[in-house]
């Protein structure tokens, strides 16, 4: 392969300029290959130069006595688009950082294919156009007057330079990869071909044998061509093996699985190598790698508030502070227990530090306690590079990436983030200075424009776009995705720029025509690139039909493939048919006598219903995780209706005590149970929870008045304890028990009542307790029970719905209360014998939460 590389590279003078840096890369270890099979052990480094390094390279050739015009970067062009847009347009809800990208496009485009803007000018159509000469012109008069040239200019003054025979020109340059020379590379190559420069154009010139196969779907598509490439590297090892993936760009991660499940089945539990052995050659955007993302997050806190939700990600984070992160995470569901709002780091930190920690927690508060304090030294204003300089400390001072060892992945994506900083620094060319907050979001926004691929070893066969395979040779490729439908896909002409404009100077997708040519260079460039080419596209995507591209009329389908021949199928499936379940002797054992159960009378409540679930919330301690909502969550609510009850009844007064309260002595008393509520809340809300807190206490207020009312119209009473706790042997089981509050009647029985502050709830179903809850606080005292009763506090609806003689008139109480007890004492037994049955009658809504655990979605599927 590469044969023509010898005839391109025959001097120390002579060099090839790529399309891009993969195909410069590939052909220098293909250059180098040679060398040593020829039994040179020593050379010079081939002239081989992508095209934005050519241009590098011959702007340093550049002899003239003057200073050269500097040249900026995209994100420094970028910085300086914004500037010109916001100039020539104020409008708060405008996004200037997509809006400067479009122009710079538009701006690079008009440069390529050699066009004044002043032709852009008298062909705009609508504001849109008009916004982008107006900006344009701004910009123009930025680099002119400052001297300087970015990345569409710089080819013209390149040109101008040649002309001039300023710069050396080459004694031959040979062109690779290119499907399209735009009309300023054009005449780059006729102004150094004026200076004796002689121009070569690389053409691939293999046409080898093609084969058109269908098939089902994409999915099927993508693992028969991992099959395939399994199948011809097990012939010959030494083949250079690709798949080109139409539209890889939007479904990298997705194309990289299916096709390793047919190359290599089982690679999730395989080996990393396994995996790296298809190298998927699209990288994802700086900032979605997580290391980078969380990084990031921790910067912004800087200046900005965080979220509950985004705090949450900080702590679980392995990339910052010490671990192990076991400690971290126990911080964070205490986090989940205090409302959603927005945080400083000394609002957290106060509001989570606890006398207790672990080692790696204290650390984490500790670290994050002293985030701000670097700023204190640092002035409103500086140059990007000092922020930098800032930026990497705060990242240090947090242990960012963390104490994990870095893999080689992990160091090339840490020296890709340096490469970052140091491109920020150069910004102050264009930016001399800035505000900490500005930095950080300008950060952000590089990391998010950036593309990062790490580099990989040993990969056996390459996955690539029809683009990015430009100039590449293989032994056998693959190409996925031929639908008429996506080859030639949709024009997308630019919305900068009048579409005469476009159609006059036929730049690329223009016209639908032109599109279709493009696609047809490309295809057929990716079809010479190897001599066995196979050729697929699915059948249907979605319920969609699909039709081959016209692009492949001279093919003919291959019989043996039109069904699933090729398709391997999913692994998973494969391992179904091949095992069997055999089901495991290994009982859950009998609740020991020492154990201590979680969940309080919960655990009986849950037994009823669902044994499975009191066992794992009681024996095993699992434990749902509260959501972060915004707002104040339904739980915190219900917390603070019965804290307020339990301060404004903890005095234990009886009915008549409660009678005698002035107006003015009540209210005193509800005021002062709300205060005792809500304070630990309050005291590190932000403005917006504290307005929320304020509404939440004048509503709970009109609850305590509402609880008050009801209690006064009772049968008379005396509070005998409020949030009592014990613990207390049920059955063959112990529980910790905490009953919200018992009343003694006028006849020394004692009314056990359960605060509901949700949905109302109903006691009795059918003459049956549906909250056995009470049921199980009423096998504990010696006393006498006279009512059992929920007492809904809610502001729909306040009111107590309960069973016994001490509330209403009940038949046959003793004899209904000691049957229920002998029904919790049943369910505490079926506990201590290590139950654990699956409801399957639950709805899958109610059983979701404990699925994983359960497997009854599998259970049910099997039988």
């Amino acid at each position: 392969m590469y044969d023509w590389l010898n005839e391109a590279l025959t001097d120390d003078e002579a060099q090839v300029v790529t399309a891009n840096r993969r195909l410069a890369r590939t052909l220098g270890v293909a250059y180098g290959e040679r060398q040593i099979a020829s039994g040179i052990l020593a050379w010079r480094s081939p002239l081989i130069f992508a095209w934005r390094d050519w241009q590098s390279a011959l702007l340093d050739s550049v002899d003239v006595d003057d200073t050269l015009p500097a040249r900026i970067s995209d994100y420094q062009a970028r910085v300086l688009w914004e500037r010109c847009l916001k100039d020539v347009i104020d409008d708060p809800f405008l996004n200037y950082g997509n809006l400067a990208r479009q122009c710079r496009d538009t701006w690079q485009r008009l440069h390529e294919w050699c066009v004044p803007l002043k032709h852009a000018e008298d062909a705009a159509k609508g504001p849109d156009q008009g916004l982008f000469v107006r900006a344009a012109s701004q910009y123009e008069e930025y680099l002119n007057a400052r001297q300087w040239v970015d990345n569409a200019t710089l080819p013209n003054l390149l040109i101008q330079f040649a002309q001039q025979g300023l710069l050396k020109a080459p004694r031959q340059v040979t062109l690779a990869g290119f499907d399209r020379l735009s009309p300023q590379v054009e005449e780059l190559c006729a102004a150094l071909k004026s200076k004796g420069t002689r121009i070569v154009r690389h053409q691939a010139a293999r046409r080898g044998v093609a084969e058109l196969r269908r098939f089902e779907s994409p999915d099927a598509e993508l693992r028969a061509a991992g099959a395939w490439a399994r199948a011809q590297l097990s012939e010959d090892s030494s083949q250079q093996i690709a798949i080109v993936v139409g539209q890889l760009e939007q479904s990298a991660e997705r194309s990289g699985a299916l096709l390793r499940e047919g190359f290599s089945p089982g690679w999730q539990y395989a080996p990393p190598r396994i995996a790296a052995a298809l190298n998927v050659s699209y990288g994802a955007r700086l900032a979605d790698y997580p290391a980078v993302s969380i990084a990031l997050l921790a910067l912004r806190w800087l200046y900005s508030d965080l979220r509950s939700a985004d705090i949450s990600l900080l702590l679980r984070s392995p990339y910052l502070g010490m671990t192990p992160t076991t400690g971290r995470s126990l911080l964070e569901l205490k986090l989940r227990e205090l409302p959603d709002q927005f945080w400083t780091p000394e609002q957290l930190v106060f509001a989570l530090q606890r006398r207790e920690l672990a080692a790696e927690a204290e650390d984490w508060l500790a670290r994050f306690g002293r985030l701000r304090d670097s700023l204190s030294a640092a002035a409103n204003r500086m140059q990007p590079s000092r922020w930098a300089e800032l930026l990497d400390t705060v990242l240090r001072t947090l242990n960012w990436p963390g104490d994990t060892p870095l893999g080689s992945a992990d160091f090339q994506l840490d020296n890709r983030w340096r490469d970052l900083l140091n491109e920020f620094s150069r910004l102050e060319l264009v930016s001399p200075q800035m505000g900490g907050a500005e930095a950080v979001a300008r950060l952000a926004s590089m990391a998010a424009e950036a593309l990062f691929q790490p580099e990989s070893e040993g990969a056996a066969v390459s996955v690539l776009g029809p683009l990015e395979a430009a100039g590449l040779e293989f032994d056998k490729v693959w190409m996925t995705g031929l639908t008429a439908e996506e080859w030639p896909a949709s024009s997308r002409p630019l919305p900068l720029l009048a579409r005469e404009l476009q159609v006059t100077h036929d730049m690329p997708d223009a016209t639908p025509d032109e599109t279709a040519r493009f696609a047809r260079r490309v295809f057929d460039r990716v079809r010479s690139s190897a001599s066995q080419c196979v050729i697929s596209y699915p059948s249907t995507i979605g319920d969609a039909e699909q039709v081959p591209s016209a692009l492949v009329d001279d093919l003919r389908v291959s019989e043996r493939d039109c069904t699933r021949d090729g398709d391997p199928g999913w692994h998973a499936m494969s391992l179904r048919e091949r095992m069997s379940v055999v089901e495991a002797s290994d009982r859950v054992p009998a609740v020991a006598p020492d154990e201590q159960l979680t969940g309080g009378a919960g655990t009986i409540q849950r037994q009823s219903s669902e044994p499975f679930s009191a066992f794992a919330f009681g024996r095993l301690g699992v434990r749902s995780i509260a959501p972060f909502t915004t707002g104040i969550a339904a739980n915190v609510r219900g917390n603070l209706v019965h804290d307020a009850l339990f301060h404004l009844y903890t005095g234990k007064p009886s009915q008549r005590d409660l009678l005698s309260w002035t107006e003015a002595e009540r209210e005193t008393r509800i005021k002062k149970a709300l205060r005792q509520a809500f304070q630990r809340y309050e005291r590190h809300a932000d403005a917006l929870l504290f307005n929320l807190l304020a509404l939440e206490e004048a509503r709970t207020a009109q609850l305590l008045r509402r609880v008050l009312q009801i209690d006064a119209e009772r049968p008379p009473f005396t509070v005998a304890s409020v949030e009592a706790s014990t613990q207390a042997r049920v059955g063959d089981i112990q529980l910790h028990l905490r009953c919200d509050r018992i009343d003694r009647a006028a006849d020394g029985s004692l009314i056990i009542l359960d605060y509901k502050t949700g949905v109302k709830k109903k006691f009795l179903t059918r003459d049956m307790p549906r909250e056995w809850q009470l049921v199980v606080y009423a096998t504990l005292p010696q006393e006498a029970v006279g009512a059992l009763a929920l007492f809904n506090v809610d502001s729909r609806e306040t009111f107590i719905d309960g069973a016994g003689p001490a509330l209403q008139e009940t038949q046959d109480w003793d004899v209904r209360l000691q049957e229920w007890k002998a029904t919790v004492l049943d369910l505490a037994t079926q506990i201590a014998r290590g139950d654990v049955r699956l409801n399957g009658r639950l709805s899958s809504r109610d059983a979701a939460p404990l699925a994983l655990l359960s497997r009854i979605a599998e259970l049910d599927r099997d039988n």
